[in-house]
Protein backbone atom coordinates (compact mmCIF):
# COMPACT_ATOMS: atom_id res chain seq x y z
CA UNK A 1 0.00 0.00 0.00
CA UNK A 2 1.31 3.23 -0.98
CA UNK A 3 1.69 5.44 2.02
CA UNK A 4 1.10 8.69 0.24
CA UNK A 5 -2.36 8.17 -1.64
CA UNK A 6 -4.12 10.98 -2.80
CA UNK A 7 -7.91 9.88 -4.04
CA UNK A 8 -9.58 12.34 -6.82
CA UNK A 9 -12.69 14.02 -5.30
CA UNK A 10 -16.24 13.50 -5.97
CA UNK A 11 -16.63 16.97 -7.03
CA UNK A 12 -14.03 16.67 -10.16
CA UNK A 13 -16.68 15.12 -12.67
CA UNK A 14 -19.11 17.96 -12.21
CA UNK A 15 -16.29 20.51 -12.25
CA UNK A 16 -15.41 19.66 -15.58
CA UNK A 17 -18.82 18.99 -16.99
CA UNK A 18 -19.51 22.61 -16.01
CA UNK A 19 -16.29 23.90 -17.50
CA UNK A 20 -16.83 22.04 -20.33
CA UNK A 21 -20.34 23.75 -20.55
CA UNK A 22 -19.10 27.42 -19.92
CA UNK A 23 -16.69 26.44 -22.45
CA UNK A 24 -19.08 25.92 -25.50
CA UNK A 25 -20.99 28.35 -24.10
CA UNK A 26 -18.03 30.94 -24.78
CA UNK A 27 -17.37 29.24 -28.04
CA UNK A 28 -21.06 29.83 -29.39
CA UNK A 29 -21.00 33.11 -28.68
CA UNK A 30 -17.51 33.64 -30.46
CA UNK A 31 -18.70 32.35 -33.62
CA UNK A 32 -22.18 33.83 -33.67
CA UNK A 33 -21.31 37.29 -33.27
CA UNK A 34 -17.55 37.24 -35.10
CA UNK A 35 -16.90 40.30 -37.13
CA UNK A 36 -19.77 42.33 -35.68
CA UNK A 37 -18.34 44.73 -34.07
CA UNK A 38 -21.38 46.09 -31.99
CA UNK A 39 -21.71 42.95 -30.57
CA UNK A 40 -18.11 43.12 -29.40
CA UNK A 41 -19.02 44.61 -25.55
CA UNK A 42 -22.08 41.52 -24.73
CA UNK A 43 -19.24 38.93 -25.35
CA UNK A 44 -16.26 40.85 -23.47
CA UNK A 45 -19.15 40.80 -20.93
CA UNK A 46 -19.95 37.03 -21.66
CA UNK A 47 -16.25 36.07 -21.20
CA UNK A 48 -15.93 37.98 -18.27
CA UNK A 49 -18.85 36.19 -16.39
CA UNK A 50 -16.33 32.83 -17.44
CA UNK A 51 -13.25 34.03 -15.85
CA UNK A 52 -15.40 34.95 -13.11
CA UNK A 53 -16.51 31.39 -12.42
CA UNK A 54 -13.00 30.15 -12.38
CA UNK A 55 -11.79 33.19 -10.14
CA UNK A 56 -12.20 31.20 -6.65
CA UNK A 57 -10.32 28.06 -7.87
CA UNK A 58 -7.54 30.14 -9.84
CA UNK A 59 -6.74 32.71 -6.69
CA UNK A 60 -7.44 29.38 -4.31
CA UNK A 61 -4.93 29.03 -1.71
CA UNK A 62 -3.19 25.52 -1.59
CA UNK A 63 -2.61 23.49 0.92
CA UNK A 64 -1.51 19.77 1.31
CA UNK A 65 -3.47 17.78 4.59
CA UNK A 66 -2.29 14.59 6.00
CA UNK A 67 -5.07 12.29 7.40
CA UNK A 68 -3.25 9.29 9.96
CA UNK A 69 -5.62 5.96 9.51
CA UNK A 70 -7.91 4.24 7.00
CA UNK A 71 -10.36 4.49 9.97
CA UNK A 72 -14.35 6.34 10.08
CA UNK A 73 -12.97 8.58 12.97
CA UNK A 74 -11.25 10.29 9.94
CA UNK A 75 -14.05 11.57 8.20
CA UNK A 76 -14.60 15.13 8.93
CA UNK A 77 -11.55 16.44 6.53
CA UNK A 78 -12.79 13.97 3.97
CA UNK A 79 -16.21 15.69 4.10
CA UNK A 80 -15.19 19.15 4.18
CA UNK A 81 -12.91 18.26 0.84
CA UNK A 82 -15.89 16.39 -0.97
CA UNK A 83 -18.93 18.44 0.04
CA UNK A 84 -17.29 21.57 -1.26
CA UNK A 85 -16.48 23.65 2.04
CA UNK A 86 -13.27 23.87 1.32
CA UNK A 87 -13.35 24.95 -1.98
CA UNK A 88 -16.10 27.18 -0.68
CA UNK A 89 -13.79 29.34 1.85
CA UNK A 90 -11.14 29.72 -1.06
CA UNK A 91 -9.06 26.28 -0.30
CA UNK A 92 -7.62 24.15 -2.68
CA UNK A 93 -6.83 21.14 -0.85
CA UNK A 94 -4.98 17.54 -1.39
CA UNK A 95 -6.27 14.69 0.99
CA UNK A 96 -2.88 12.77 1.42
CA UNK A 97 -3.23 9.20 3.38
CA UNK A 98 -0.03 9.36 5.88
CA UNK A 99 -0.52 6.55 8.36
CA UNK A 100 0.00 7.15 12.07
CA UNK A 101 3.01 9.46 13.47
CA UNK A 102 4.32 9.89 10.08
CA UNK A 103 1.52 12.18 9.46
CA UNK A 104 2.64 14.42 11.98
CA UNK A 105 6.21 14.12 11.11
CA UNK A 106 5.44 15.10 7.85
CA UNK A 107 4.27 18.45 9.53
CA UNK A 108 6.83 19.32 11.55
CA UNK A 109 9.16 18.58 8.16
CA UNK A 110 6.59 21.40 6.07
CA UNK A 111 5.32 18.64 3.57
CA UNK A 112 2.29 19.76 4.66
CA UNK A 113 0.37 22.29 6.10
CA UNK A 114 -1.98 20.59 8.02
CA UNK A 115 -2.36 17.31 9.53
CA UNK A 116 -5.17 15.21 10.76
CA UNK A 117 -3.79 12.69 13.55
CA UNK A 118 -4.53 12.23 16.89
CA UNK A 119 -3.39 13.72 20.38
CA UNK A 120 -1.25 11.07 21.27
CA UNK A 121 1.21 11.74 17.72
CA UNK A 122 0.65 15.49 18.45
CA UNK A 123 1.39 15.54 22.29
CA UNK A 124 4.24 13.21 22.00
CA UNK A 125 5.80 15.91 19.49
CA UNK A 126 5.09 19.17 21.34
CA UNK A 127 6.76 16.76 24.33
CA UNK A 128 9.84 16.34 21.88
CA UNK A 129 10.59 20.02 21.11
CA UNK A 130 7.89 20.08 18.11
CA UNK A 131 6.21 23.89 17.29
CA UNK A 132 2.50 22.53 16.81
CA UNK A 133 -0.97 23.16 17.86
CA UNK A 134 -3.96 21.49 17.89
CA UNK A 135 -6.82 23.83 16.65
CA UNK A 136 -9.98 21.39 16.31
CA UNK A 137 -11.19 18.10 17.47
CA UNK A 138 -14.08 16.01 15.37
CA UNK A 139 -13.77 13.12 18.43
CA UNK A 140 -12.67 13.62 21.91
CA UNK A 141 -13.05 10.16 23.18
CA UNK A 142 -11.34 7.03 22.78
CA UNK A 143 -13.34 4.08 20.80
CA UNK A 144 -12.34 0.70 18.90
CA UNK A 145 -11.50 -2.56 20.66
CA UNK A 146 -8.97 -5.12 20.90
CA UNK A 147 -9.23 -8.21 18.69
CA UNK A 148 -7.67 -11.08 18.88
CA UNK A 149 -7.64 -14.81 16.93
CA UNK A 150 -10.42 -17.03 17.42
CA UNK A 151 -8.00 -19.50 19.91
CA UNK A 152 -7.51 -16.68 22.22
CA UNK A 153 -10.55 -17.04 24.46
CA UNK A 154 -9.66 -14.29 26.95
CA UNK A 155 -6.33 -11.76 27.83
CA UNK A 156 -4.73 -14.12 29.50
CA UNK A 157 -4.38 -16.13 26.96
CA UNK A 158 -2.26 -13.72 25.20
CA UNK A 159 0.64 -14.23 27.47
CA UNK A 160 3.62 -14.79 25.73
CA UNK A 161 1.93 -13.66 22.30
CA UNK A 162 1.71 -10.68 20.69
CA UNK A 163 -0.50 -8.12 20.02
CA UNK A 164 -0.57 -5.73 16.86
CA UNK A 165 -0.86 -1.43 16.66
CA UNK A 166 -0.53 0.98 13.96
CA UNK A 167 3.14 2.61 14.85
CA UNK A 168 4.67 3.65 17.94
CA UNK A 169 3.48 6.79 19.57
CA UNK A 170 0.13 5.96 17.69
CA UNK A 171 -3.44 6.26 19.39
CA UNK A 172 -3.36 2.26 19.16
CA UNK A 173 -0.36 2.33 21.25
CA UNK A 174 -2.10 3.86 23.37
CA UNK A 175 -5.35 1.90 23.43
CA UNK A 176 -3.09 -1.51 23.63
CA UNK A 177 -1.35 0.11 26.73
CA UNK A 178 -5.25 0.81 28.29
CA UNK A 179 -6.08 -2.65 27.86
CA UNK A 180 -3.01 -4.49 29.31
CA UNK A 181 -2.92 -2.20 32.42
CA UNK A 182 -6.67 -3.20 32.75
CA UNK A 183 -6.00 -7.32 32.52
CA UNK A 184 -2.43 -6.98 34.64
CA UNK A 185 -0.30 -7.77 31.41
CA UNK A 186 2.90 -6.46 31.36
CA UNK A 187 4.08 -5.26 28.00
CA UNK A 188 7.28 -6.68 26.59
CA UNK A 189 7.10 -9.58 29.19
CA UNK A 190 3.95 -10.95 29.47
CA UNK A 191 2.70 -9.57 25.70
CA UNK A 192 5.16 -8.09 22.99
CA UNK A 193 3.74 -5.20 20.92
CA UNK A 194 4.57 -5.29 17.30
CA UNK A 195 4.35 -2.17 14.92
CA UNK A 196 2.40 -3.00 11.34
CA UNK A 197 2.32 0.33 9.90
CA UNK A 198 -1.62 0.81 9.33
CA UNK A 199 -4.68 -0.19 10.93
CA UNK A 200 -5.61 -2.20 8.24
CA UNK A 201 -2.55 -4.24 8.53
CA UNK A 202 -3.32 -5.15 11.98
CA UNK A 203 -6.09 -7.25 10.86
CA UNK A 204 -4.67 -8.84 7.79
CA UNK A 205 -1.39 -9.69 10.51
CA UNK A 206 -4.00 -11.82 12.67
CA UNK A 207 -5.82 -13.27 9.55
CA UNK A 208 -2.05 -14.48 8.56
CA UNK A 209 -1.70 -15.58 12.54
CA UNK A 210 1.76 -13.27 12.55
CA UNK A 211 0.07 -11.42 15.43
CA UNK A 212 -2.71 -13.19 17.91
CA UNK A 213 -4.67 -10.04 18.69
CA UNK A 214 -4.05 -6.10 17.31
CA UNK A 215 -6.32 -3.09 17.96
CA UNK A 216 -9.34 -2.22 15.69
CA UNK A 217 -12.02 0.64 15.11
CA UNK A 218 -14.59 0.54 12.02
CA UNK A 219 -14.63 -0.19 9.62
CA UNK A 220 -11.56 -2.14 10.60
CA UNK A 221 -13.72 -3.94 13.48
CA UNK A 222 -16.37 -5.40 10.91
CA UNK A 223 -13.49 -7.12 9.06
CA UNK A 224 -12.09 -8.60 11.68
CA UNK A 225 -15.24 -9.98 13.45
CA UNK A 226 -16.04 -11.80 8.98
CA UNK A 227 -12.51 -13.20 9.40
CA UNK A 228 -13.86 -14.87 12.61
CA UNK A 229 -12.07 -12.99 15.15
CA UNK A 230 -13.02 -12.54 18.78
CA UNK A 231 -13.64 -8.95 20.89
CA UNK A 232 -11.79 -9.35 23.52
CA UNK A 233 -12.42 -5.75 25.03
CA UNK A 234 -14.17 -2.67 23.91
CA UNK A 235 -12.61 0.42 25.07
CA UNK A 236 -15.39 2.53 23.97
CA UNK A 237 -17.06 1.05 27.17
CA UNK A 238 -14.95 2.54 29.52
CA UNK A 239 -15.91 6.13 27.89
CA UNK A 240 -12.52 7.67 28.35
CA UNK A 241 -12.35 11.24 27.39
CA UNK A 242 -8.87 11.66 25.31
CA UNK A 243 -7.88 13.44 22.94
CA UNK A 244 -8.35 11.41 19.46
CA UNK A 245 -8.69 12.93 15.98
CA UNK A 246 -8.01 16.28 15.77
CA UNK A 247 -6.47 19.12 13.49
CA UNK A 248 -2.64 20.28 14.41
CA UNK A 249 -0.42 22.77 12.40
CA UNK A 250 2.83 24.20 13.23
CA UNK A 251 2.61 27.79 15.15
CA UNK A 252 4.43 29.17 12.12
CA UNK A 253 1.91 28.17 9.95
CA UNK A 254 -0.66 29.67 11.93
CA UNK A 255 0.56 32.97 12.42
CA UNK A 256 1.62 33.91 9.14
CA UNK A 257 -1.71 32.21 7.38
CA UNK A 258 -4.27 32.69 10.07
CA UNK A 259 -7.12 33.35 7.85
CA UNK A 260 -6.68 30.42 6.08
CA UNK A 261 -6.47 28.31 8.94
CA UNK A 262 -9.24 29.91 10.33
CA UNK A 263 -11.23 29.11 7.38
CA UNK A 264 -10.06 25.24 6.98
CA UNK A 265 -11.71 25.47 10.51
CA UNK A 266 -14.73 26.43 9.71
CA UNK A 267 -14.92 24.19 6.30
CA UNK A 268 -14.09 21.27 8.71
CA UNK A 269 -17.17 22.11 11.20
CA UNK A 270 -19.58 22.33 8.07
CA UNK A 271 -17.97 18.70 6.86
CA UNK A 272 -18.85 17.58 10.46
CA UNK A 273 -22.31 18.79 10.13
CA UNK A 274 -22.48 16.96 6.56
CA UNK A 275 -21.34 13.98 8.22
CA UNK A 276 -24.38 13.83 10.97
CA UNK A 277 -27.19 15.13 8.15
CA UNK A 278 -26.33 13.60 5.15
CA UNK A 279 -25.77 9.68 5.42
CA UNK A 280 -26.14 8.84 2.04
CA UNK A 281 -23.37 11.51 0.76
CA UNK A 282 -21.37 10.14 3.60
CA UNK A 283 -21.62 6.59 2.92
CA UNK A 284 -20.26 7.37 -0.79
CA UNK A 285 -17.11 10.00 0.84
CA UNK A 286 -16.37 6.94 3.22
CA UNK A 287 -16.43 3.65 0.24
CA UNK A 288 -13.91 6.37 -1.49
CA UNK A 289 -11.60 7.46 1.54
CA UNK A 290 -11.51 4.14 3.21
CA UNK A 291 -11.59 1.85 -0.13
CA UNK A 292 -14.32 -0.13 1.42
CA UNK A 293 -17.39 -1.33 -1.19
CA UNK A 294 -19.32 -3.41 1.65
CA UNK A 295 -22.39 -1.87 2.18
CA UNK A 296 -22.62 -3.70 5.23
CA UNK A 297 -19.38 -2.16 6.88
CA UNK A 298 -20.24 1.22 5.63
CA UNK A 299 -23.44 1.25 7.49
CA UNK A 300 -21.84 0.22 10.46
CA UNK A 301 -18.93 2.34 10.39
CA UNK A 302 -21.60 5.71 9.55
CA UNK A 303 -23.97 4.56 12.95
CA UNK A 304 -20.59 4.12 15.15
CA UNK A 305 -19.11 7.32 14.21
CA UNK A 306 -22.18 9.35 13.62
CA UNK A 307 -23.22 8.91 17.40
CA UNK A 308 -19.68 10.01 18.79
CA UNK A 309 -18.06 12.26 16.34
CA UNK A 310 -17.99 16.06 18.04
CA UNK A 311 -20.51 18.80 16.34
CA UNK A 312 -18.55 22.05 17.60
CA UNK A 313 -14.82 20.94 17.16
CA UNK A 314 -13.44 22.04 20.09
CA UNK A 315 -10.66 19.83 21.40
CA UNK A 316 -10.72 18.58 24.53
CA UNK A 317 -8.17 20.04 27.76
CA UNK A 318 -9.29 16.50 29.98
CA UNK A 319 -8.49 14.23 26.91
CA UNK A 320 -4.84 16.06 26.17
CA UNK A 321 -4.54 15.10 30.06
CA UNK A 322 -5.16 12.08 30.21
CA UNK A 323 -3.02 11.65 27.18
CA UNK A 324 0.34 13.57 29.21
CA UNK A 325 -0.37 11.06 32.11
CA UNK A 326 0.17 7.76 30.19
CA UNK A 327 2.99 9.78 28.50
CA UNK A 328 4.72 10.65 31.96
CA UNK A 329 6.44 7.25 33.00
CA UNK A 330 8.34 7.05 29.68
CA UNK A 331 8.53 11.25 29.41
CA UNK A 332 8.56 12.82 32.79
CA UNK A 333 8.39 16.19 31.48
CA UNK A 334 4.72 15.23 30.72
CA UNK A 335 3.76 15.80 34.57
CA UNK A 336 5.09 19.43 34.24
CA UNK A 337 2.91 21.03 31.32
CA UNK A 338 -0.06 22.30 31.00
CA UNK A 339 -2.75 20.85 28.85
CA UNK A 340 -3.86 24.41 27.99
CA UNK A 341 0.12 24.73 26.44
CA UNK A 342 -0.93 22.12 23.64
CA UNK A 343 -3.81 24.09 21.72
CA UNK A 344 -4.53 27.00 20.38
CA UNK A 345 -8.48 27.96 20.41
CA UNK A 346 -8.43 31.61 19.73
CA UNK A 347 -9.75 30.53 16.22
CA UNK A 348 -12.65 28.25 17.77
CA UNK A 349 -13.58 31.11 19.80
CA UNK A 350 -13.40 33.73 17.43
CA UNK A 351 -15.42 31.17 15.11
CA UNK A 352 -17.89 30.85 17.67
CA UNK A 353 -18.48 34.46 19.04
CA UNK A 354 -19.83 35.52 15.14
CA UNK A 355 -22.47 32.96 16.12
CA UNK A 356 -21.02 30.32 13.05
CA UNK A 357 -21.65 27.36 15.02
CA UNK A 358 -24.97 28.33 16.69
CA UNK A 359 -26.28 28.93 12.69
CA UNK A 360 -24.95 26.42 11.67
CA UNK A 361 -26.67 23.78 13.71
CA UNK A 362 -29.66 25.94 14.28
CA UNK A 363 -31.93 23.30 12.92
Amino acid sequence: MNSFFRPQTLLEDRQYNALSLRESKGLSISHWRRGRLFFRKPLVIALTVILLGFSAKVFAEPIKLGYAALSGAQVASWMAKEGGYLSKYGIQADLIYIPAVAATQALIAGEIQLAQVTGVSTSGAILAGADVRIVASSLNRIVGSIYARPEIKSPEDLKGKKIGISRFGALSETAVGIFLERFGLKRGTDVAIIQLGGLPEIVTAMEKGSIEAGFASPPNTSRAKRLGMKELFDIDTLSIELQQTCITVTTRYLRERRPIVKSFVQAYAEGIHRFVTDRDFSLRVMKKYLRVDDKEMLDDTYGFYSARVQKIPHPTLKGIKFILDSLAESQPRARKVAPESFVDLSLLQEIDQSGFFKQLWKN
